[in-house]
């Protein structure tokens, strides 16, 4: 009995070896091959996946040009984006208070692009109010259109936003209302803004506004400061 124990025993360590050994064999670091470096510790490829979030932030300026909805030279050193809803309060600060001093000291200057991307998500107005800029963009007055729908922007989801007023103030900034109002209707204006929506969520935006500033996400409407300190450390980046 106490024979047939030991024999067990010893067969058990010898199946315990074996195993041990192969682990070690499927464990062991291969020799660096074409495409990859070797490290004191591991193995890394050159072909490591990237970030996709980070990807997707990358891939955001879209430099085309005759862009209606972009500010500045398309082969400015950085592109800075923004997602926004003209119903909403911050985005009216940031645009009326903090982007004109950018647009002086960035845009005029040759040294920033500003594209700018729809996030109309307060409601039915905000969707209403993006489809009409993009709509006006389409006869050169985009930003002209933007700057009258934060300037006079009524309580958020009020009532106040509808085809008749968005028609006055087309026809108040001299754009063929007809034009105007068949561009408003179009689907292709309205699939575009929901589009910018989406590309917004994927890269992070979960309100307004929101910036992308080189590899920055940046909410709110910051201090002057906060973008000036953003914009110049992606300037000296991309140098």
């Amino acid at each position: 009995m106490t024979r047939g124990r030991i024999v067990l025993g010893a067969a058990l360590v010898v199946a315990v070896l074996v195993v041990l050994g192969v682990i070690s064999v499927v464990d062991r670091p291969t020799p660096p091959g074409p495409g990859t470096t070797a490290t004191s510790d591991t193995t890394a490829t050159t072909a490591t996946p990237a970030d996709p979030v980070a990807a997707a932030r990358a891939a955001v300026p879209r430099r085309q040009p005759d862009d209606p909805l972009a500010l500045g030279r398309v082969d400015a050193p950085l592109v800075v984006a923004e997602w926004g809803d003209f119903q909403c309060p911050f985005c009216r600060l940031f645009a009326t208070d903090t982007e004109p001093a950018l647009l002086d000291r960035y845009v005029a200057t040759g040294k920033v692009r500003l594209e700018w991307h729809d996030y109309a998500y307060l409601g039915p107005e905000s969707v209403l109010g993006a489809r009409a800029a993009r709509a006006a963009g389409r006869q050169g007055k985009f930003w002209p259109f933007h700057d009258v729908l934060y300037r006079e922007q009524p309580r958020e989801n009020s009532g106040a936003v509808t085809e008749a007023s968005l028609s006055a103030q087309a026809q108040r900034l001299r754009l063929d209302v007809t034009r105007f109002r068949a561009d408003l209707a179009d689907p292709a204006i309205a699939r575009a803004v929901a589009e910018d929506q989406a590309a917004g969520t994927r890269i992070g935006v979960t309100g307004v506004p929101s910036f992308v500033i080189g590899d920055q996400l940046i909410f709110g409407a910051q201090p002057t400061a906060t973008f000036e300190q953003a914009i110049d450390g992606a300037l000296a980046r991309a140098r």
